[in-house]
Order: C-alpha cells, then structure tokens, then sequence
C-alpha cells in the first residue's frame, strides 16, 4: 500500500477528517512550500493523541500545524502528515482568572478575549500570530511577555493518550521550550491576573501600533526568521548594518523596513528563500563571527 493510500486509511479508520496532497504554499504566511502527503484535522484532543500514535506506529511522519506563520517549507514533496488543531471541539473556557484553551486556537483572539474580560498577563503577545500550541513550543514573547510565565498545566500527546504537564516540570527558555518534534501540544491552562480593561485595550492597540510601523505585516512573511544572538545584539540591526537590506533571490526579498524578515512576492519558491537565508548566516558568521540560529521551523 501506498504511503498516502496508508495515511487514509489511519485517518479513516479513527475518524478523522483528512485532505490529501495539499500545497503548503496555500497555508503558510510565506507563501511557500510544495506539496504535503495529508493535513489532518482531528476534532477531539483523544482523537489527536490517537491519530499521532497510529502515524508513529506505521512510521509515518507527522508535525502539528497552526496557522503556518513562523514556517518555511521546502519545495516539491514533503514526506509527512501536518496536524492541525484548529476545528477541536474543545472552545475557549473562563473560570475566574485562569483560561482554558487548546492548542489550535488564535493566540491574537486569545489575547483580545482576554482583555475583553480584564484580564492580564497575555496582552505584550498580541502582535504575534499564530496558535496558541505554536506559542508555547517556541515559548513566544514580546514587550517583555512572555507564555511561559503564565502558564499553569500543558496538556501533549504521549502514547495515544493526553496527558498533564504542570509548568513545574517544563524547562522554557528564550524563545525555546523542550517540546520537540514527536509532541503534540493538545491545549493548556494559563493563570492571568485581574487588570483594567480600557488599560489592557489602549496597551494592545499600542503594541499592534508598533509592529505596523516596524514589521513587514502586509507583505507575506514567515516573521523573524532568525533569533537575536543575545548580549544586546539584534539580529535585524546586524543585518542591516551588512547592507543586506532589500537584497533579493527571486521572488524573495530581505525586508527594506525590518531586515530579520525575509517577505515573497506570491511567486516566490522556498529555494529562494533558503538562498538568502544561507547568504545572511554567512555574511554574519563571516564579518560578525557569530552564528545565526533559525526562529523559524523549516519542514524539508
């Protein structure tokens, strides 16, 4: 049986709603990507654990995908079954100053949702897209927020049941958490604090100012494409420093307003994109001697 032919019967056979040979250009802000085996949505988190069990068991690989806004795909075949959260059943739950929520939901209407109600503690991530699953594994942050420090329990996919993780026992970091490519963040719990809600709303819209008026958001982007070296330095300064501004392959570009960012122009293919990123790590490690690591994920 074939690999794609095996993927639909798993899916089939468990329930679940899957759509075959899909080009990931069509669901990553990049606009990039070739053609992925399946994507499958799953509409419970035990149906979710279940179905990334089954796809281990047949040694059929599998990644989570959100919303595709910090992702970079290759070009042509990609060997694999993405997973998306996004049609779970479970919603978003209230009770008192914690929310719960899964893994696939907005985190921009997570955060609005939660000002709405006067809740802080989330307000510095809404200009950042995405799912909330997304956020925790690359432990998001922005104006001094980050998830990591409201986080209560996670809940992952291990042996095709979900399981619990308090935030005692996950070690996050800088733009890092120790979940890896074989777990499937299901949802969380987050512990927020009461605040004002005209303060939270005039705090967001202030934030979201911001990332307008330094950050490509109208042009097709995969975010930040590498992470700050630390001791001060930002990546996006040293880029710009290099003369790298605006430089181009193809149909991909080095963004002239935020040099961190790497916008396509609708034609663009993922080959490009690797080119400039290759030629930025070189220039960096060469007159800067400091190596670049990836913010984005890359499916090759």
């Amino acid at each position: 049986m074939e690999r794609r032919d095996r993927i639909a019967k798993i899916c089939t056979d468990l329930g679940v709603n899957a759509r075959i040979g899909q080009k990931m250009s069509h669901f990553t802000s990049l606009k990039v990507g070739g053609e992925i085996d399946a994507i499958a949505y799953p509409e419970t988190r035990q149906q979710a654990a279940q179905l990334v069990h089954a796809l281990n068991e047949a040694g059929i690989r599998w990644s989570p995908l959100g919303y595709g806004t910090n992702l970079l795909v290759k070009d042509g075949e990609i060997q694999r079954v993405a997973v998306s959260l996004r049609t779970l059943e479970e919603l978003l739950v209230f009770d008192e100053t914690r929310v719960h929520v899964h893994a696939g939901y907005s985190l921009p209407r997570l955060v609005n949702a939660a000002a709405d109600r006067g809740l802080a503690g989330i307000q510095g991530l809404a200009p950042i897209p995405g799912s909330v699953g997304g956020a925790i594994k690359m432990n998001a942050g922005s104006h001094g927020y980050e998830i990591a420090d409201v986080i209560e329990t996670v809940a992952v996919a291990r042996a095709g049941e979900v399981v619990t993780l308090k935030r005692a026992e996950i070690a996050f970091a800088y733009r890092w958490s120790p979940f890896t490519e074989t777990d499937l963040i299901l949802g969380t719990t987050l512990q927020l604090k009461h605040g004002d809600v005209a303060a939270l709303k005039e705090e967001i819209k202030q934030y979201k100012q911001h990332r307008s008026a330094t950050q490509p958001v109208r042009d097709s982007s995969a975010g930040c494409i590498f992470k700050n070296p630390g001791q001060g330095l930002t990546t996006g300064r040293i880029i710009d420093e290099l003369g790298l501004k605006g430089k181009a392959e193809g149909g991909a570009t080095i963004s002239t307003l935020h040099a961190n960012f790497i916008v396509t122009n609708g034609a663009a293919t993922a080959s490009e994109v690797f080119t400039l990123i290759d030629e930025i790590r070189s220039r960096v490690a060469t007159e800067r001697g400091i190596d670049l690591e990836l913010e984005v994920e890359v499916w090759e």
